[in-house]
C-alpha cells in the first residue's frame, strides 16, 4: 500500500508538469517551483528506497499506520505543488499562495521521516542523516514565514543539495549511518 501511495505521488508530479507544458505560453515559470517538483520526486524515491531497511521487521498495526502517514502527506505535497486546470498561471503567485501549507507539509514529513528508523529500531536517533532531515525541516519552516522570492530560490536549491548529500550518506556503498 505504501508503494501505491508513492506511485500516486509521482503520478501527480508528472500530471502537474504535463498540465503546465500543455499550457505553453500561458505559464509564467518560477524556478523554485521546478526545483520543488524535482525535490519531491527525489524525496519520494529516497523514502521509498529507505523503506527497504524495514523489510525484516515484525510489523504491527501501529508501525504500519505510522508508515502510511509520511507517504500520504507526500501525496498531498505532490498534488499541491502544481496548479490544475487554469487558463493561465503565474507560478510565482501560485507558489507564494500555497507556500505555508506546502512547506508545513514538508517540515512535518522531515520530522516524521527522522523518527521512523529509531522508532522501528533500524537506526540510531542521532546519526549523519538526521542533520540532513532536520536541515530540510528548518529550511521549510523558514520558508513558511517568508514571501521573499530570492529566499525561495535559495531555499529550493539548498533543499536539493541537502537531499543529494543525504542520499549519499544513506545509500552510497560503504556508508554507515551509525
Amino acid at each position: 500500500m505504501i508503494s501505491v501511495i508513492f506511485a500516486l505521488s509521482v503520478a501527480q508530479l508528472f500530471l502537474g508538469v504535463a498540465d503546465l507544458l500543455r499550457q505553453g505560453v500561458r505559464v509564467r515559470y518560477f524556478l523554485p517551483h521546478g526545483i520543488w517538483v524535482a525535490n519531491l520526486f527525489l524525496l519520494t524515491f529516497l523514502h521509498w528506497w529507505s523503506l527497504w531497511t524495514f523489510r525484516e521487521l515484525s510489523w504491527n498495526f501501529g508501525m504500519f499506520f505510522y508508515s502510511l502517514i509520511g507517504p500520504s502527506l507526500m501525496f498531498f505535497a505532490c498534488t499541491m505543488i502544481s496548479p490544475r486546470y487554469a487558463a493561465s498561471v503565474d507560478l510565482l503567485d501560485y507558489f507564494l499562495g500555497i507556500r505555508r501549507w506546502f512547506l508545513s507539509i514538508i517540515a512535518v514529513l522531515m520530522l516524521l521521516f527522522s523518527f521512523d528508523g529509531p522508532l522501528f529500531g533500524t537506526e540510531q536517533l542521532l546519526n549523519k542523516l538526521r542533520a540532513a532531515q532536520l536541515s530540510i525541516a528548518a529550511i521549510a519552516i523558514a520558508g513558511i514565514f517568508s514571501a521573499n522570492r530570492r529566499f525561495h530560490v535559495a531555499a529550493s536549491i539548498s533543499v536539493f543539495l541537502v537531499l543529494c548529500v543525504g542520499a549519499s550518506i544513506r545509500f552510497l556503498p560503504g556508508r554507515y549511518l551509525g
